[in-house]
């Protein structure tokens, strides 16, 4: 292999226009011998700010004395040459030589492009995580020099990797890579190179010639009598349910230091007597409780027992691993039961091996397009599940590939998917496994996609448990939501394309040579058409999105610029503000066309399916896509056109602005789902079962009784089986300002640096504003460095989970986090000992859809507001003691708790903790007591 230079940079920011150069570091390097190394610190001739400081330690003082960029750039050239230049998003880098026309020959090579194609499951692909997931014991220190002697090691670690693949499977990575501009190419047909010496001929793309299924059917498994739903099940005997609970039962025998816990066995006698009798049941079991066993145990019995299916759904995919990993199989093992149990998630969840052929034979298109297709061949060499759960798809991009290699095909039917592919697609596989389970276990979405299509999307049901309960609402209301950015129609459009280009072009070229010559040609002419008119309707969206945009220039004029995305909900008074008569008529223009595309799409679908029937075989993927696009110009006619002049009853609009990059997005969500909710499940189902933690608010179910419409639902609420007197501190600080006060946020970072380094990190933090959580990581990022404690905060790029397995494996560290940490996390032991709540967790009254809904309640802040607050707050309280021999402190930087009358809602809604009303001062030495450090 040729000489290789490994180049990393430290920048003042992000934009390659407006920033500049602080550090350079290259290593040149052949295979593992490195043969020189390149470093200097660089004068931006500007502040640096004190956020990369922080992240780099490097100062002002630092480089004061330090050459400009442009006295190193003739040196730094005659290093690199006209060898290859390697980085971890190498275009990054590149981008800010592009000035100096430098290195615009080079070939470029990428780490994070290779990383995301040969470790297809790995958590995160940044620098220090990928050299983590290596085995590199170099640092990545956010240095120059040092990441690129990270990027250099990575480098060979990912090239080996790429040398044991299939030689068949590195000749079609490479072949594909060739028409594309793609930084991961060079490195493969490099290693292609070197083992040419094999004379093995590359196998040929799978679809092409007959060489095996992408993925084998299932060998046949017994079965058992095919599932019923019965009239009048035969009821189970609770307290019989109940005993496998009892010391001297099965559980006790099975789990080795078994704990009885009364709560579990009162939910479990619950569980049993509402799938028994046919009743609807809210139950709220504290931490601890062990409440997936307590209903599990009488679901199990009673499926087994009636020869029927008991669905179980819950919001988080951590949750559906422990249920069907962990819990079930442990369930069967401790009671000997031949129980079948399955996981069914959405179709776009499940790679179509047909889909995937298909992209395979006609290639990447882009670099996305490319990386994921790699990413994906690599990844089916060792998994066999084709479940999306097993890859790491990062940002929309991929996401959006998946989509289109996935079994997101409204064409497809359970009978067609058989014919197709004999039985080894995997949704197929995981809805026959469905079929054939006595627990089937979905997620929210799924559930609420089946009753809103009568039932159509899941094997037949009537009774229900529904974990994460309190997550319903939300999950009904974004399955009721819809949202369209002027980009989205973009892409619409574009992809409806025309003769020669997107599914309209696909469909002719499938036709082409193989219809008959007058049944093409009036295809043609109705293609022709649609090219037209989807051509006048991009225009008249951007006239419609124009004036829209005018629009709301004159509704923020003289407002002050915000880093959060501006909203502003369309009322009737709206319609009648000026600029909107603008609105009207420009979307009228573009309502017509739209609406002529929508028939025309129908009716090609409809033509291309009559062929297909006559023996054209090559249309079945242009019908699959046409039918797509049907629904999903469908769905944006319908929505634009309520927004704009025929707004649904009980809908919320409303129109909202990315502050990064003014991109305007248009919303609707329904203001209650309630009924929805008590029309498909409560209505609809025999028994069904609402669980979870936080349920109540103020020890009242009647919030959640609202928002669910489940007046008809039995209650029962459970306390924790923690000792929380001796397991907790809960700290409320008497003397912190109010939020809005000018000195808050000051108290707030000092507090925390003095209470982190005197509890050694350990530490969760929970924000509600993300612009609160960047102020507060830059003020204590460099003082906790001092410590040797690391922050670590939400939003850097890293997924919640990534995070968080950080945050796990850190002996000192601080978890800044907003939204998503406020539930699901579960870091039981010393590695989480403090949690700090900066705010109360009130909801944004001027957001849209919470303005919608507090305005059906007579008291909105006491009836929405405040219990909507508390279950947040609870939830968010609950992160801290998660097993009985957990110990730690809850720490409040809010005094409203303390100052205003509903703060007691607060308090009284959390266990009996020892509590503690004290200054900031004593904060820290009350916490290294507690904790004993």
């Amino acid at each position: 292999m040729t000489s290789i230079v490994a180049l990393d940079l430290e920048t003042t920011g992000l934009d390659p226009k407006t920033e500049t150069i602080i550090e350079i570091g290259a290593r040149r390097f052949d295979g593992h011998r490195v043969e020189d190394e390149f470093t200097t610190l660089i004068n931006p001739g500007k502040h640096i700010p004190e956020f990369i400081t922080g992240l780099t330690g490097i100062s002002d003082e630092m480089v004061r004395q330090s050459p400009r960029i442009r006295d190193v750039l003739e040196e730094l050239a005659a290093f690199i040459g006209d060898s290859p230049i390697l980085g971890h998003n190498i275009k990054f880098d590149l981008s800010f030589f592009q000035k100096y026309n430098l290195f615009e020959l080079n070939e470029r090579i990428d780490t994070y492009e290779l990383a995301a194609v040969l470790m297809p499951a790995a958590s995160r692909y940044n620098l220090g995580a990928l050299g983590q997931q290596l085995g590199i014991p170099l640092p990545a220190t956010h240095r120059a020099l040092d990441d690129a002697r990270v990027t250099a090691v990575a480098f060979q670690k990912l090239y080996e990797m790429a040398q044991e693949l299939p030689i068949d499977l590195l000749a079609e990575i490479v072949r594909h890579s060739e028409p594309i501009e793609w930084d991961g190419g060079w490195a493969f047909q490099q290693a292609l190179r070197a083992r040419t010496r094999e004379s093995v001929k590359a196998k040929p793309v799978r679809g092409e010639q007959d060489d095996g299924p992408l993925f084998e059917a299932e060998e046949k498994k017994r079965k058992g009598p095919t599932l019923q739903v019965p009239e009048e099940p035969q009821p189970i005997d609770p307290e019989e349910a109940a005993s496998v609970l009892e010391y001297g039962g099965p559980f006790s025998k099975y789990f080795e230091a078994y704990e009885h816990r009364p709560e579990q066995v009162e939910m479990l006698r619950a569980v049993a007597n509402a799938l028994s009798t046919g009743q609807h049941l809210m139950v709220e079991a504290g931490t601890g409780v062990g409440k997936s066993f307590a209903y599990l145990v009488p679901a199990a019995m009673f499926a087994l027992q009636n020869n029927t299916r008991v669905l179980v759904s819950t919001n988080t995919i951590n949750l559906q691993d422990q249920l069907i990993k962990k819990d079930i199989p442990d369930l069967c093992a401790a009671l000997g039961l031949d129980l079948r149990a399955a996981v069914l998630k959405g179709r776009s969840n499940y790679l179509c091996p047909r889909r995937f052929d298909l992209m395979r034979r006609r290639g990447p298109a882009t670099a996305d397009e490319m990386r994921v297709l790699a990413k994906v061949l690599v990844w089916t060499q060792d998994n066999f599940s084709g479940d999306r759960t097993g890859i790491n798809l990062t940002g929309p991009a991929e996401r959006d590939v998946w989509v289109h290699m996935s079994a997101e095909d409204d064409a497809c039917t359970t009978e067609i998917c058989l014919e197709r592919q004999g039985g080894a697609c995997p949704f197929f596989r995981a809805r026959q496994a469905a079929q054939n389970a006595h627990i089937l276990v979905v997620n929210h979405a799924l559930l609420l996609t089946d009753v809103a299509v009568g039932n159509r999307v899941l094997p037949e049901y009537q009774h229900v448990i529904i974990d994460e309960g309190h997550h319903l609402e939300a999950a009904a209301t974004d399955a009721l939501s819809f949202r369209l950015t002027q980009w989205d129609m973009d892409r619409l459009i574009k992809e409806t394309g025309g003769s020669g280009s997107g599914i309209l072009g696909q469909l002719l070229g499938a036709a082409r040579d193989r219809a008959r010559p007058s049944d093409f040609a009036a295809l043609s002419q109705k293609v022709e058409r649609a090219t037209d008119l989807a051509w006048r309707l991009q225009e008249q969206a951007r006239i419609f999105f124009d004036a829209l945009t005018e629009f709301v220039a004159f509704q923020r004029e003289g407002q002050p610029p915000s880093t959060y995305a501006w909203q502003e909900r369309i009322l009737p008074a709206s319609r009648t503000q000026p600029g909107w008569d603008n609105i009207e008529i420009t979307w009228g223009a573009a309502a017509e066309s739209l609406n002529l595309l929508v028939k025309l799409v129908g009716e090609l679908q409809k033509g291309a399916a009559d062929l297909y029937a006559d023996g054209v075989e090559s249309l079945e993927d242009p019908i699959s896509n046409l039918g797509s696009l049907l629904r999903r110009l469908s769905e944006a006619e319908n929505m634009v056109g309520s927004m704009v002049s025929e707004p649904v009853a009980d809908y919320v609009y409303w129109v909202e602005v990315n502050p990064n990059n003014n991109r305007l997005a248009l919303n609707a969500a329904p203001v209650r789902v309630g009924p929805h909710v008590e029309q498909y499940l409560w209505h609809e189902k025999r028994s069904v079962i609402l669980t979870s933690a936080t349920l109540t608010a103020h020890g009242e179910f009647g919030y959640m009784r609202g928002i669910l419409s489940a007046d008809e639902a039995d209650e029962l609420a459970l306390g924790s089986p923690f000792d929380y007197q001796n397991a907790a501190l809960l700290y409320l600080a008497n003397d912190i300002a109010e939020p809005h006060a000018p000195d808050y946020q000051g108290q707030v970072d000092r507090t925390l640096v003095s209470l982190c380094k005197a509890s050694g990190g350990r530490t969760l933090v929970l924000f509600t504003s993300y612009a609160q959580l960047k102020r507060t990581s830059r003020a204590i990022a460099g003082p906790l460095a001092q410590s040797d404690i690391i922050v670590y905060e939400q939003g850097e790029g890293a997924s919640p989970n990534a995070l968080l397995e950080s945050f796990k494996s850190a002996e000192r560290a601080v978890l800044l986090g907003t939204r998503s940490f406020w539930e699901g996390v579960d870091v039981p032991g010393e590695a989480l000992s403090v949690l700090v709540i900066v705010k109360l967790p009130f909801a944004v009254p001027t957001d849209p859809l919470v303005a919608a809904r507090s305005e059906t309640y007579e008291d909105p802040f006491n009836e929405y507001s405040l219990p909507e607050a508390v279950l947040r707050f609870r939830q968010g309280f609950g992160r801290l003691i998660r097993t009985q021999s957990d110990r730690g402190v809850v720490v409040i930087l809010d005094r409203r708790l303390l100052t205003k009358s509903y703060g007691r809602a607060f308090v009284e809604s959390l266990p009996g903790c020892t509590r503690r009303v004290g200054p900031l001062a004593e904060l820290p030495k009350a916490a290294a007591k507690w904790l004993d450090v």
